[in-house]
């Protein structure tokens, strides 16, 4: 058996080879050394062939080296290799653009919005795509890619609230109270706000439709240590009303309804209604108009 032993190291050590190759090119591409990541790619992928990993680290150690042709194509290989759209479609285009190929960078980027591609921060920060951000099909590709990014904000019940959205101060009996700041939060998926007094008393919001039980919830803290949790209990178009459970100063359990409106002149109004009896009788609590703050 000993005279076959060098036969089976050798066969191991061939099995062996691919793998390790494929750790060598790594490193030298984590380590930036282009040249040679590019030379151990293409050795691996002579037996790797769909390994959409290595085909994208490949087309970048091309795009490193200014090899801008073969980077689009070993990007494309990715990209048939089903490596993420985000990444190849982006770094497609890219290419192109620096290989002064604008149309299909354009084109590139067209493709990806349609097939979901979300690289929106990448590409509308990415100073190589200057010199097309300006042309009417680069401004429809980032838009779509926008929406398919941050999805809440083409969905129309994700939206219902938008009428609260600014900068706002608070009135109460004809006195102003506060002032709100009321924005768009993570890709327009929560409506958050901050409430500021002249006073001690301050407070936060987050407000967000939820798709399971397809209503909207406001989770409050405020400086004073009030907690609510409210849920929806209504809603028309320029209208959304809450319930939420509270500890009153008795330590008895009341229940807190607020209704915002919002009216034609551009005002909203937000009125805060208490019980002591399960909701059979209400009690004004706060009933405040939001104006626009001055520009």
């Amino acid at each position: 058996m000993t005279r076959f032993l060098p036969i089976l190291l050798l066969l191991s050590s061939t099995t062996l080879l691919p793998q390790s190759l494929k750790e060598t090119a790594d490193d030298h591409f984590n380590h930036a050394k282009y040249e040679l990541a590019l030379k151990d790619y293409q050795k691996y992928l002579k037996h790797n062939s769909k390994d959409s990993s290595a085909w994208y680290n490949l087309g970048m150690s091309a795009m490193n080296l200014k090899d801008y042709s073969h980077a689009i194509e070993y990007l494309k290989k990715a990209q048939e290799n089903h490596f993420p759209p985000s990444f190849t479609s982006y770094n497609i285009a890219k290419a192109y653009v620096l290989n002064n190929n604008e149309e299909m960078a354009i084109k590139t980027l067209q493709s990806g919005a349609d097939n979901g591609t979300v690289a929106y921060k990448r590409i509308s920060t990415d100073g190589a795509f200057d010199k097309i951000k300006n042309q009417e099909g680069f401004k429809k590709a980032l838009e779509k890619i926008r929406l398919n990014a941050y999805p809440c904000l083409q969905d129309e019940k994700r939206r219902h609230f938008d009428f609260w959205i600014g900068e706002w101060d608070v009135y109460a009996r004809g006195q102003k109270v506060g002032e709100n700041s009321i924005t768009l939060a993570d890709g327009g998926c929560v409506i958050h706000e901050s409430y500021t007094t002249a006073g001690n008393y301050s407070g936060q919001s987050m407000n967000y439709y939820d798709p399971i039980d397809e209503k909207w919830h406001q989770h409050w803290v405020g400086a004073a240590g009030d907690t609510y949790n409210y849920i929806e209990t209504d809603k028309d178009d320029g209208m959304l009303q809450f319930e939420s459970k509270f500890m009153n100063i008795q330590g008895k359990i009341s229940i807190s309804r607020m209704t915002f409106t919002h009216n034609d002149d551009g005002t909203v109004r937000q009125l805060m209604e208490s019980s002591n009896d399960y909701g059979k009788t209400w009690q004004v609590a706060f009933d405040g108009l939001y104006k626009p703050k001055a520009q």
